[in-house]
């Protein structure tokens, strides 16, 4: 038997949109995020809310209509697919990266499996996507993902990473 959540009234959903509102303004402004959306389904209903800017030059507000690449939304997927192979005992946290990925065995970053998830590693964020699009996947590894590419010591400091997680799926 499943049990279902009972739909919230007007006046709850409005409590709620704020709490979210107000939660999510204030990550974004400890992250320094620029901008943000967030949907949460409760009750048999989506709720939506975003902040902030989707271009810090521009001041273009972030709406509800904002188009926002799908790209990021993958990495907490490939975070759990990553964290599936950790639970089988495949792979573990602290494995230097070049251990599970072939093309970085030699001149792979001194980073482990934990730092990429964290996008610790000190990896680059990485190409625009119309650049990724015409490599293959072991040339944008070679390219993106080295030794010489680091823009940190890995572990010392928070770098958002795309490369990481094109490494994380390879």
């Amino acid at each position: 038997m499943s049990r279902t959540t009972p739909a919230p009234s007007a006046e709850e959903r409005s409590k709620i949109r704020r709490v979210l509102e107000d939660r999510l303004t204030a990550l974004a402004r400890a992250h320094q995020v620029p901008g943000a959306q967030l949907a949460v389904h409760y009750g048999g209903m989506t709720l939506a809310v975003e902040t902030g800017v989707l271009d810090v030059d521009t001041g273009e507000p972030c709406t509800a209509d904002a188009a926002v690449p799908i790209g990021s939304i993958t990495k907490a997927y490939t975070a759990t697919v990553v964290m599936l192979l950790v639970a089988d005992g495949d792979v573990e946290l602290d494995d230097r990266l070049g251990d599970h990925v072939p093309e970085l065995r030699r001149a792979g970053p001194p980073c482990t499996v934990r730092q990429v998830l964290s996008h610790t590693a000190g990896l680059p964020s990485g190409p625009d996507s119309d650049q990724v699009a015409s490599l293959t996947a072991a040339r944008y590894l070679l390219d993106h993902c080295t030794d010489r590419t680091l823009v940190m010591p890995p572990g010392t400091d928070f770098s958002y990473s795309n490369a990481g997680f094109v490494a994380a799926t390879a």
